[in-house]
């Protein structure tokens, strides 16, 4: 099958694997180009840094937990079995950001997903497969 696929004429037309494919060093030049372009733009690195945000465990489970309901950092605690302090880091890395918002409840403070962070964050855990 992969030999087949690599034979036919639609595949050597889009999959080209260097320059020396392209009939004209110009085709290849603007067309890289072009593709460099659309990466250097700051929505890029919007999306770097917001997966960045993501990829600490304890900031994506903090995420997954307040999709469902506010908590306290307490509760967070007693959940992760992590020291308060790297509970607390990483909600203050995430409220930084702006994806969580606190608020006091008595003496408590209790944390939320913000109403700009919640639909990005259950479109991404929507896509992962179970």
């Amino acid at each position: 099958m992969a030999i087949a696929l690599a034979r036919s004429p639609f595949f050597m037309a889009t999959a080209r694997c260097c320059p020396a494919d392209c009939a004209l060093r110009a085709d290849w030049e603007d067309e890289l180009a072009e593709e460099a372009a659309a990466l250097a733009t700051e929505r890029v690195g919007e999306l770097g840094r917001f997966m960045k945000l993501l990829g600490h465990p304890v900031r994506l489970r903090i995420l997954l937990l307040l999709l469902k309901r506010d908590h306290c950092v307490c509760e967070f605690i007693y959940m992760f079995t992590e020291p308060q302090s790297l509970v607390s880091y990483n909600l203050g890395v995430l409220k930084k950001s702006g994806l969580v918002d606190s608020y006091y409840r008595s003496k408590h403070r209790i944390y939320r997903i913000t109403t700009e962070a919640e639909p990005i964050v259950r479109k991404i855990c929507a896509a992962i497969p179970d």
